[in-house]
């Protein structure tokens, strides 16, 4: 599987991966036997209004090309444009077009898709998904589908997921946001069953130095943002083959970081 993060902030955008690509065996998950490895961020100059990133996580291979070098290719050639939403589009379009019903209904896939746009004369972060999943049960994914595409933020599908402030405020709400809960506005998607545990207590700890400790404050830097997502992936990274009793581990480094900072 994976972890893929994104963090939004008053700062800018932040997505990070590992680079572990595994398969799941009866005796546990086995390195995949075509290269354990994968970039797993790319950036897109042509999108945004100061280029965009693109993240996967779950199915490593379409056709029978390894997923990271058909998702670099498929971007290069694309020809551009300012909305988040036309690169949902055309990578929905083209994952259904280059994989087959088998692959699409037999495994978890997933892109996310960051920029910035403008909205009622405003610049706001964007984040689109690309997904073929129509069921998360405590953190396990199923019943695949075709590919969809949808807003996550700042609208959302579910309007209660959805920060409630108009797009000139939305800055300073994120801003606000980060403060309180000594942490940004994110996405997360990958083993969570595993991953969202460790997050939960990485979150915890963080509020409480920042809250209650003298000379410790929330990161307040793009480049400090950037640095607490590779800090989260290598947590779990490094967790992972310590407590798993057999098998590869799910999160695995390199870890790869992509920041756009806030134009």
């Amino acid at each position: 599987m994976t972890l893929l993060v994104n963090f939004y902030t008053s700062k800018g955008i932040v997505f990070a991966a590992d680079q572990a690509i595994t398969v799941r065996k009866p005796g546990g998950l086995e390195r995949w036997e075509k290269g354990s490895k994968q970039r797993k961020v790319h950036k897109v100059t042509q999108l945004g209004l100061n280029g965009g990133v693109v993240g996967f996580f779950g199915l490593a291979v379409v056709g029978a090309e390894p997923m990271d070098a058909w998702l670099r290719r498929t971007l290069d050639a694309w020809p551009g444009s300012r909305s988040p939403a036309a690169l949902g589009v055309y990578l929905r379009d083209e994952l259904n077009r280059c994989t087959d019903p088998g692959q699409r209904t037999a495994n978890a896939s997933g892109l996310h898709i960051g920029a910035f746009e403008s909205r009622d004369g405003a610049v706001v972060p964007v984040m689109q998904y690309v997904s073929n999943i129509n069921k998360l049960t405590d953190g396990r994914y199923s019943d695949f589908r075709s590919y969809v595409t949808d807003e996550h933020f700042p609208q959302h599908p579910d309007p209660h997921s959805a920060p409630q402030c108009a797009p000139a405020e939305l800055r300073e709400y994120l801003r606000l946001h980060a403060k309180n809960r000594a942490m940004p506005w994110w996405f997360r998607n990958g083993d969570l069953p595993f991953a969202g545990r460790a997050w939960a207590g990485v979150e915890a700890a963080i509020l409480a130095i920042t809250t209650s400790q003298s000379g410790f404050a929330v990161p307040d830097t793009l480049d400090h943002w950037g640095a607490l997502a590779r800090a989260v992936l290598r947590l779990a990274g490094d967790l992972y083959p310590v407590l798993v009793n057999s098998g590869a581990p799910s999160i695995e480094g390199p870890f790869d970081v992509v920041q756009i900072p806030w134009p």
